[in-house]
């Protein structure tokens, strides 16, 4: 908040680690098996930053286009959704890492499948010729 009160911009990221370690270490210390709202308070940190950011940015005396206060929020709420999204996927593979098994056998396989996919495309890229350093 002192951030936004000063309008000073470096102070905004460094507030919002502050944070974000303090819930990590509530978490330490709680011991506690994967929470569920870290996904949703991993977005509301991106959100915070993105609105903190915007607020420090209307100071400045140049009006914006008509719109583009909505096209901000409308950015900010897509991002907020996809930082959810990421952040829920992430909680899923991490429990399923923890919990062993086949969960990740296959997760290990579809990987390897997914570097084999790409390595096979790169190689069959037009003007690829597979030379190599005797050529």
């Amino acid at each position: 908040m002192g951030a936004l009160v000063l309008g000073w911009a470096p102070l905004l990221p460094a507030t919002l680690v502050l944070l974000g370690g303090l819930y990590a270490a509530q978490l330490a210390v709680d011991d506690a098996p994967l929470d569920g709202a870290a996904a949703l308070f991993a977005a509301g940190l991106l959100v915070a930053a993105e609105l903190g950011y915007w607020s420090l940015e209307e100071r400045d005396a140049v009006r914006a286009e008509p719109g583009e206060d909505l096209r901000h929020v409308a950015f900010v709420s897509a991002l907020a959704l996809l930082a959810l999204l990421v952040a829920g996927l992430l909680l899923v593979l991490v429990e399923g890492v923890r919990a062993g098994g086949l969960a990740v056998d296959l997760l290990g396989a579809i990987a390897a499948g997914a570097v084999l996919l790409l390595v096979v495309m790169i190689a069959r890229r037009p003007g690829h010729r597979g030379k190599t350093s005797a050529d």
